[in-house]
């Protein structure tokens, strides 16, 4: 395995979160949150951003050991590799759990969509970079 290349592409799916829960959605996905119930504390973010770091690290793994199983080597393969898993593992589990928490749909929206984009960004980085 290219750790160079997983390691990277863990870096882009953690850039896409920071971009999307800070720059495009981070206010509407806070209030949605609130409103649920949950009050959002800033005390421990070094720990949160570390911990969700290691949780892209370990999704990198995965899908460059998918992508190496699978045989793919092209970034068109890789990245409807990638929409499979976000849509199908990531969307899925999502929306799961939501149904069941009764979480605001713009939430719901906001975080299978941060992690449909996230899992596309790995598998064409670690289709493309082997």
């Amino acid at each position: 395995m290219n750790w160079t290349a997983i390691i990277c592409a863990a870096a882009a799916y953690w850039i896409i979160g920071a971009i999307w829960y800070m720059a495009l959605f981070g206010k509407i996905w806070a209030a949605g949150i609130e409103q649920h119930g949950v009050k959002l504390e800033r005390s421990g973010m070094g720990a949160k951003m570390i911990g969700n770091f290691i949780c892209n690290l370990v999704a990198a793994v995965i899908m460059a050991r998918l992508i190496s199983r699978t045989g793919i080597i092209d970034a068109g393969h890789g990245l409807k590799l990638g929409a499979g898993v976000g849509l199908g593992f990531s969307g899925t589990a999502l929306t799961i759990q939501y149904l069941w928490e009764s979480k605001p749909f713009k939430v719901w929206l906001i975080d299978a969509s941060h992690h449909f984009f996230g899992c596309i960004a790995l598998g064409g980085i670690l289709a493309v970079w082997r």
